[in-house]
């Protein structure tokens, strides 16, 4: 048994010690990738936007108005283009189509905004991969950055994430650590500078009451100042906030806002986000950091202790063996006497 102790306790440090390792090195990388069959919905909501109403130019109501807007983005996961583009690849890639449409309370169609998109990046890290029949509007383009999320382990620095309308990259820094309900997010801000990015016809009348000249050709401005509150460990956007301008301008005409916003995730999409992501980063974290910790601690101390005993035990079992050694007889009777004290 003197033995067999240390051997079980070197054992069992042993599997500790590995199942720490594998957690960190192998459960964790199977975890933290994006799923390839997601569905979820986003809706942004600004009470007091000013736009151009195109609808009202047939109504004969005022085209520049005032109002609420609502924006809706969905994204819905292709699970067989997920897994042929990662095959044709040989990268782990998730191919998601998106769609994003932006209405006043008009409730009669087409929407004041419509975008869609199939996008294809890669499962960890949230960057843009240019293949499989990525597209914008159903037009050829080359994404870059990130498109819907951040990185797992999202870090304190600069990223480029994708801007739609303009089919660009920009840069989206890091501002500062906040919380959200309880939940700790990294701040990002990110500015495009006003660009160009259409060419439109605006009635002559709208400049001028009465005038039935041809439409005016104008030049339709955008830009942009988005603000993005991200979980770090999964690299979910949890609130995301759009400072949008967009005028409509012609050499010898006044310029016409076509669209002036700030759209904000509702407080209902921002609560399921905290709601749904907070425990997913605990996770998370505990299986990239707590477990394999504790797993690695316990195995290190069980093979020290282990080793330790094993070294004890020799010692023991070298000293019993040893031929010099002698065990002293044990007095018999006749050797045994009391003492008796002295009393002078």
């Amino acid at each position: 048994m003197r033995k067999v102790l240390p051997a079980i306790i070197l054992a069992a440090g042993a599997f500790f010690l590995t199942m720490g390792l594998l957690f960190r090195f192998y459960a964790y990388p199977k975890l933290a990738v994006v799923p390839v069959d997601q569905n979820s919905q986003q809706v942004a909501y600004d009470p007091n936007a000013k736009y151009a109403d195109v609808k009202a130019i047939k109504k004969k109501g005022p085209f520049e108005t005032s109002g609420p807007i609502t924006t809706t983005a969905t994204v819905i996961g292709n699970k067989e283009a997920s897994e042929n583009a990662s095959e044709q690849t040989g990268k782990d890639l998730a191919v998601w189509q998106t769609g994003q449409y932006t209405v006043n309370d008009d409730p009669e169609p087409p929407p004041m905004d419509g975008k869609k998109a199939i996008i294809v990046f890669d499962r960890h890290t949230g960057e843009a991969v240019n293949c499989c029949g990525e597209s914008q509007d159903d037009q050829d383009v080359a994404h870059k950055g990130q498109l819907v999320k951040w990185p797992f382990r999202t870090e304190q620095k600069t990223y480029e994430y994708w801007d739609a309308t303009t089919e660009k990259a920009y840069p989206a820094t890091y501002k500062g650590t906040e919380s959200i309900d309880g939940l700790t997010v990294y701040r990002f801000e990110q500015d495009v500078p006003k660009t160009k990015f259409m060419t439109q016809e605006v009635p002559r009348f709208i400049y001028k009451p009465g005038d039935k000249g041809g439409p005016v050709q104008t030049d339709r401005y955008y830009s942009n100042h988005r603000t993005f509150w991200i979980e770090p460990e999964t690299g979910v956007m949890i609130k995301l906030q759009e400072e949008q301008m967009q005028t409509l301008e012609a050499t010898g005409y006044r310029t016409i806002t076509a669209l002036e916003t700030t759209s904000t995730f509702t407080e209902d999409t921002v609560k399921k986000n905290v709601d749904e992501y907070k425990s997913k980063a605990t996770a998370l974290k505990a299986v990239r950091l707590w477990a394999p910790l504790a797993l690695s601690l316990l195995g290190a101390l069980l093979l020290l202790g282990g080793l330790l005993m094993a070294v004890l035990s020799g010692r023991r079992g070298q000293a019993v063996d040893d031929p010099g050694y002698v065990i002293p007889p044990r007095a018999t009777a006749e050797e045994t006497q009391t003492f008796t004290p002295y009393n002078g």
